[in-house]
């Protein structure tokens, strides 16, 4: 009897303490098909060091249950964070940006065709650290295709492809 007791005890308070361990990720609510509906740019760093565009994005999407504790928005890893919408786009793109804590530079916004032509660039430089307001990127001139949208900032670059279509 003493011994079940003894192994009681052992296995509670391994027990215990995994419900008090508040992980970061929480792998049983990762949905990469959920949808946020939330049109808000607010870029979120997880507790992972991922940024995400929203809070919605990171509980929902990455599964992740607290935002980290030593960043502002941008996490300091990723440099920068945009999100360009809508995708498809008919005839704009909105397009939003933050930087991290001390990484403000100017950028330079490209979007290149199928073929790799050049057919857009623009450089700005109002990116803060705080969230910017969407501007608007027209594209009537364009026919219809897939697209590469390049972000280049502080020698980093990323890229979204998005589809332009016309009715």
């Amino acid at each position: 009897m003493i011994r079940v007791l003894l192994v009681f005890l052992c296995f509670t308070g391994l027990a215990a303490q995994a419900q008090i361990n508040n992980q970061c990720v929480d792998s049983n609510r990762i949905n990469p098909y959920y949808q946020c509906n939330e049109p808000t740019f607010n870029p979120v760093c997880g507790c992972n060091n991922v940024t995400y565009r929203n809070g919605c994005e990171m509980t929902n999407i990455g599964g992740v249950n607290y935002p980290s504790q030593y960043e502002n928005g941008v996490c300091s890893n990723d440099g920068f964070y945009y999100f360009i919408s809508p995708i498809p786009a008919t005839d704009k793109i909105n397009f939003s940006m933050q930087f991290a804590a001390n990484q403000e530079t100017s950028v330079t916004v490209q979007i290149i065709d199928i073929y790799g032509y050049l057919v857009f660039s623009q450089n700005y430089t109002n990116i803060s650290t705080y969230p910017t307001t969407p501007q608007s990127i027209y594209l009537r001139d364009l026919k219809t295709g897939v697209y590469t949208f390049v972000v280049i900032a502080g020698g980093q670059y990323r890229y979204t492809k998005f589809l332009k279509y016309t009715y």
